[in-house]
């Protein structure tokens, strides 16, 4: 019985029992794939996890007509804006060019950083911050322009609580 299992464990010349050395080149492409498949998914997981909230916001960049749409709504207006929900910062970035102290809030830290980015490329920096925080903790209170873009059900519901919290300022 035991000359069947050394049978068994040998074919041809190769002894199967010992383990064999892996390739060092093996190792480096799997390490290579295992650890871009880690990054990967760590960038992506702020994209993909609004969805999994109980209210969706969802990344959805502006278009250059609604920038433009916005800005025109902006108008005649100055002083400080804020952006609920600012995204990649395109709404800030360009009120900041026509003069406004422009503050994006995001919770998307990916995207506050690509923000950032932008704002020193495009040399506005001390015009235009972002910051990672829950837009709907918030305080208004100190910007004289309020942009909220995105989602209808997160416009109306946010629309909901200024209305409450900022009446008396309203009338």
């Amino acid at each position: 019985m035991a000359d069947g299992y050394e049978q068994l464990m040998k074919t041809g010349d190769t002894d199967i029992s010992s383990p064999k050395k892996i390739s060092r080149v093996g190792l480096v492409i799997a390490s290579v794939f295992g650890g871009s498949a880690i990054v990967l998914s760590a960038i992506c997981v702020p994209f993909i996890t609004p969805a999994l909230r109980k209210i969706c916001l969802p990344y959805v960049p502006a278009t250059d007509t609604q920038v433009t749409n916005i800005l025109r709504a902006l108008k005649g207006r100055q002083g400080s804006l804020i952006d609920l929900g600012s995204g990649d910062g395109r709404i800030v970035l360009e009120a900041a060019k026509n003069g406004f102290k422009g503050v994006g809030v995001e919770l998307n830290p990916w995207l506050v950083i690509y923000s950032r980015m932008k704002a020193i490329q495009m040399g506005l920096s001390s015009s235009a911050t972002f910051y990672r925080k829950n837009i709907w903790k918030t305080p208004l209170e100190s910007y004289d322009n309020v942009v909220i873009f995105g989602v209808d059900s997160m416009v109306s519901e946010r629309l909901q609580l200024l209305m409450q919290r900022y009446r008396d300022l309203l009338e």
